[in-house]
């Protein structure tokens, strides 16, 4: 990956010194709402799956979780098995789980460099919190509205992770010397063994994952807030609005508008700020609407796409990879809300209210929505081993 041009960088840097002198209130008003966002939201959100996985980590299980689950993911998605946890946790917590995972995995040496980049590209998700209840029941007033967003969001995404395992051609593929009951029970043994070297005990490895925890959400608060000045300041500075009219000029054949090409605008920067954009502007459930909706959903906004990237900086992945995969994410979603448009809204009465733009990613209970998804991530994991413990080769 070639490194980021340090003049650019320096240009970007006194460009936002510059606004933050000139308007310091936007600023601190930006600021502001982005840190809202993210102690409101993101770290309940998030931190139960961070600490659950970095214990996961540190006591050796994920080998043992690869091992049995491997004839599972390999056939699929050309992928070790220890991926499966970051399948399972990176579509139900959220951004960037899957690349915190990935990257955790890389320093155990259970994963290779063209994995993670492969891998990174379909493991980063929208949480089932954002999707179905900020955007769904928040913005849309709807949960019909959350769950078809959900789903063109997720099977998207899955589908890139099927079309990169069919274009690897079979390179994924292993053939064991053992069988999968022996690899199972040595893999069980080194587990055991590994656990017996331990000697920090458990108030040690709590402390670990909870201190890299709170380390990996701070990071995100930065980005957060950041983004929210940098979005405030294309703003007031009319960079937003030339961008709109832009995509107008491109899209304005399939019914784009000034208002749904600004909220293009805008989550192209930060996906919140996008969608609330879109719903304020041009609020309804129309079918447009909605396909902007799920592809500023899919593309996730620079903000968290530089999360992402960070996370997994010293892997050396290559940006145009990702950001290929989200093109392909937004076509795939585009396609899915279509149909489902179709299928579901149209032939049912969808009622929809509102409730008040401040109040849209609050309105909700963000703690009970996170143990939910933490409840079905696990179970389904404690399927996924089942079925690869009965596996036989």
């Amino acid at each position: 990956m070639k490194p980021f041009p340090v003049w650019l960088l320096l240009s970007l840097i006194l460009i936002l010194t510059l606004f933050m002198f000139i308007n310091p209130g936007e600023t601190v008003n930006a600021a502001g709402s982005g840190m809202k966002l993210w102690y409101s939201t993101i770290v309940p959100a998030l931190l139960p799956f961070f600490i659950v996985t970095e214990l996961l980590v540190s006591i050796h299980f994920v080998k043992l979780l690869g091992v049995i689950l491997e004839p599972i993911m390999r056939p699929i998605f050309r992928l070790p098995g220890c991926s499966s946890l970051v399948l399972v946790m990176g579509f139900t917590s959220g951004f960037p789980m899957g690349a915190v995972l990935c990257s955790r995995l890389y320093e155990q040496h259970l994963l290779t460099r063209e994995e993670v980049q492969r891998l990174v590209s379909f493991t980063n998700n929208c949480s089932p919190l954002f999707v179905i209840g900020a955007v769904g029941m928040g913005m849309f007033g709807s949960a019909t509205i959350g769950y078809l967003l959900a789903a063109a969001h997720y099977l998207s995404n899955l589908g890139v992770g099927l079309l990169w395992s069919i274009l690897n051609d079979g390179r994924g593929m292993i053939t064991p010397s053992k069988s999968h009951q022996q690899l199972v029970s040595s893999a069980v043994k080194d587990f055991l063994a590994a656990n017996r070297l331990n000697t920090g005990g458990i108030g040690q490895l709590m402390t670990n994952a909870v201190s890299k925890s709170i380390g990996t959400l701070l990071s995100i608060a930065g980005f957060i807030v950041l983004f929210s000045v940098l979005a405030r300041m294309l703003t007031v500075w009319g960079v937003l609005d030339n961008l709109a009219h832009i995509f107008v000029y491109l899209f304005g054949f399939c019914g784009v508008s000034y208002q749904h090409g600004y909220s293009l605008a805008t989550g192209l920067f930060e996906i919140t700020i996008g969608l609330k954009t879109l719903i304020t502007f041009s609020p309804g459930t129309s079918l447009i609407n909605l396909i902007i909706a799920s592809i500023i959903l899919s593309f996730s906004g620079l903000s968290i796409i530089t999360q992402v990237m960070s996370v997994i900086a010293e892997i050396h992945i290559r940006w145009s990879f990702y950001l290929l995969s989200r093109l392909l994410q937004m076509i795939f979603a585009t396609v899915i809300t279509i149909i489902g448009y179709y299928l579901v809204i149209i032939n049912n009465s969808v009622q929809s209210f509102t409730i008040p733009v401040y109040k849209v990613l609050y309105a909700i209970d963000a703690w009970s929505w996170s143990i939910y998804c933490f409840i079905i991530g696990c179970s389904i994991i404690a399927v996924m081993t089942v079925i690869g413990l009965l596996y036989r080769n």
